[in-house]
């Protein structure tokens, strides 16, 4: 009886890109910090692995194979861009005082099965890869996400065995294990309810007594339930009404804030990406207009109905 007839080179790396579009848009946001970035790299690394499909000679090594061409092409991007700020400075977003670099929020978290299951996205984790090098953050991920040998990663980085292994020692070295624990549903549902009810006592009651709450991209960090309930209490009474999305981000509980004033519409406000367990202990606060920015990019509606 003759054997059934391969698929073509075609249907097979659609088949795998298919499966794999996810996972290496994750990989991708690590490595770049924004999701359109991610996106970008993730299109050119699947054009680029059609047109490298001739050089994977074991199907069993497609996974490490595509996620090494999405890295490379990672980093290209990352060495653009600072060839491009180093000609022509900083983007527009950049210019004005007590802006820093930030990372933008993910839809969504990681499967809990299949080959990403119990890898990294919070945002606390991804904000701390890029304080490595790019070169140690991606020799990172390889080895210690998607699996690689050290050897591996030197090849995929075109960099010696060695190499490889000192850039993970670095990488490590700066990294302090990361609790991915979720937060508690019960205190995201309370904070919900209180923004909801406009109680902004309720809500300060939520929070943990060394909470901290930072405000990307502004330079702002506020330490302390105090400090968090000064800061809350002088804004609350700008605003007439709040309404709220339940969402998730970076597999963490998130809240997309609507808000209502001068008897108008409820209008995207900020997205509040919270952190803790029980008490809420940290909130990662993308206010406006850079918080209903972001919201669309979630898909959520420009009003609140």
């Amino acid at each position: 009886m003759d054997k059934p007839a391969a698929p073509p080179a075609s249907a097979t790396f659609s088949a795998l890109a298919d499966a794999m579009r996810g996972e290496l848009k994750r990989h991708c946001y690590r490595m770049m910090g924004g999701v359109q970035d991610a996106e970008d790299c993730v299109q050119e690394a699947l054009l680029r692995g059609w047109r490298e499909l001739a050089s994977l000679r074991d199907e069993a090594m497609a996974r490490p194979w595509l996620y090494s061409i999405a890295t490379r092409v990672c980093l290209d991007a990352l060495r653009k861009r600072k060839r491009r700020q180093a000609l022509f400075g900083p983007s527009l977003d950049e210019i004005e005082p007590g802006l820093e670099p930030w990372i933008e929020p993910f839809p969504g978290g990681v499967p809990s099965e299949g080959p990403e299951r119990g890898q990294n996205l919070r945002l606390a984790f991804v904000s701390m890869l890029h304080g490595l090098s790019a070169r140690a953050r991606a020799a990172l991920l390889l080895h210690d996400l998607v699996g690689m040998t050290a050897a591996e990663v030197g090849t995929a980085l075109s960099i010696s065995t060695d190499a490889a292994r000192s850039a993970l020692q670095r990488a490590r070295a700066a990294l302090p294990l990361q609790d991915a624990s979720p937060t508690d549903d019960v205190a995201v549902e309370s904070y919900i309810k209180a923004w909801n009810a406009g109680d902004v006592n309720a809500l300060i009651g939520l929070l943990h007594q060394d909470i901290v709450m930072t405000m990307p991209p502004w330079q702002r960090t506020f330490r302390g339930r105090d400090e968090v309930a000064r800061f809350m209490t002088g804004v609350w009474p700008r605003y007439e009404a709040f309404r709220t999305i339940a969402l998730v981000a970076n597999g963490q509980p998130t809240v997309a804030l609507y808000a209502k004033r001068d008897g108008g519409k409820f209008l995207p406000h900020s997205l509040h990406v919270l952190g803790g367990r029980g008490p809420v202990s940290e909130i990662v606060l993308y206010a406006p207009p850079l918080g209903a920015q972001l919201m669309a990019t979630f898909g959520l509606p420009p009003v609140y109905e």
